[in-house]
């Protein structure tokens, strides 16, 4: 956890210019936004394959353990059948629900119950059809492997009419508390509330030089922004 009360301290200290108090005047509010908003972009650093060294969350031990604050681990969901052409059951996402990480079922077909299977892909929606027609990709009760695509908030989940799915456990990388400071109004007309940052301590640097980057560039502040720009990319891992 990082204290919200030191990086807004940090913040300051890397945007002014200490001697003569340059770029001081920045809204508290402008300044949480900021935070949110490089936390964001931080997290999807670590998950997405658009990096430095083109690894994605399970690229590294390093680059997991970043984020492994956030993982949900195999939470419960009941599906349903669903209304697709193609037989598939479905259950709606938790509302924190970021990223996918794995998806089990539990699966019944003739009397035997309880039986897993593994939800190996996600697919586009274009290309269920294909996957469900093609003999190495078609779900399968007997080599407990099937696939399911993400729409309107559910996981749809496919079976081809060769067996139901009683259960779903779902491990997803959640969204972030979003960081915030007690002492403004929110947009939506309410008092902030104080929310501490939930990422490891030893990200802070990192979180840090992406608000910097945004704040620099809007205040002006080029050498600040320039300087955050060089640092986040070398802190890369």
């Amino acid at each position: 956890m990082i204290r919200v009360e030191k990086l807004l301290y940090r913040l300051d200290q890397k945007l002014n210019k200490v001697a003569s108090e340059t770029h001081q005047a920045i809204p508290i509010e402008d300044k949480i936004l900021a935070l949110q908003e490089a936390q964001m972009r931080l997290i999807k650093k670590k998950v997405n394959l658009n990096n430095l060294y083109k690894l994605g969350l399970d690229g590294s031990k390093v680059r997991y353990e970043d984020l492994q604050i956030l993982v949900v681990p195999y939470e419960k969901l009941i599906p349903s059948l669903s209304q697709e052409p193609i037989t598939a059951y479905e259950a709606t996402i938790p509302e924190e629900y970021y990223l996918p990480i794995d998806i089990i079922l539990s699966c019944s077909k003739k009397g035997c119950t309880k039986h897993r299977v593994d939800i190996k892909r996600i697919v586009k929606h274009g290309d269920v059809t294909t996957w469900v027609n093609n003999p190495h990709y078609t779900p399968s009760f007997a080599y407990q492997e099937t696939f399911a695509a993400i729409s309107n908030n559910k996981i749809i989940c496919y079976t081809n009419d060769d067996f139901t799915i009683e259960e779903m456990r779902v491990s997803y990388l959640r969204y972030p508390a979003k960081i915030d400071f007690e002492g403004y109004i929110t947009l939506d007309n309410q008092p902030s509330q104080t929310v501490n940052c939930e990422l490891p301590e030893y990200l802070e640097d990192e979180l840090l030089e992406l608000a910097v980057m945004e704040l620099g560039f809007d205040t002006e502040n080029n050498n600040a922004a320039q300087a955050a720009s060089q640092k986040s990319l070398n802190s890369e891992s």
